[in-house]
């Protein structure tokens, strides 16, 4: 590779890194672009088994970790680990190796449909993700992350509130 080949690629990486920057710091803005196309989701509690509850909790556990080693990857361009971490994303880390048949026949009775579609959705966006990795295209990874992200944000907002409660609406004081 040549000096200004490396510069470019310098170059590429440092954009990439201040993307992905500030798209974690926008992506928490669109929380109430959220909360505009579900108004009622705040009144969908999802109750839960202890134990499927607890089988859960493992899961996000996991995806928060990989998602982070994506973020640390995408900035080193580890396309592998981009790959690896997408992957194991997509095919859950905890919840098809550990759910029982009957807490497989909960989740499905339980969990609203509109759930199901964004946790399908998210599934399908660490896939893609692993094929932009699989590509080395920097900008549809980075592409891909993001919207990632944003299937978390959408996720939280509309179904753990309680345990996220920046994702609560922000009451305005008006004064008349």
């Amino acid at each position: 590779m040549t000096q200004h080949q490396l510069n470019e690629e310098r170059t590429s990486m440092t954009r990439l890194f201040l993307t992905i920057i500030l798209l974690c710091g926008s992506l928490i803005g669109s929380a109430t672009i959220v909360l505009a196309e579900e108004p009622h989701a705040h009144h969908q509690g999802i109750t839960l088994s202890p134990a499927l509850r607890d089988v859960l909790r493992a899961e996000m556990r996991e995806i928060t970790t990989g998602i982070q080693n994506i973020a640390v990857a995408m900035a080193t361009a580890d396309w592998k680990a981009i790959q690896d971490h997408s992957e194991k994303v997509r095919v859950s880390y905890v919840m098809e190796k550990k759910l029982t048949p009957e807490q497989a026949k909960e989740l499905e009775h339980t969990l609203p449909e509109r759930f199901k579609q964004l946790d399908a959705e998210f599934h399908q966006r660490a896939a893609k993700l692993g094929v932009a990795a699989s590509a080395h295209d920097a900008e549809l990874v980075t592409f891909h992350y993001s919207r990632l992200l944003e299937s978390c944000v959408q996720c939280h907002t509309a179904y753990a509130r309680s345990r996220f409660p920046g994702f609560a609406p922000v009451m305005q004081d008006h004064h008349h």
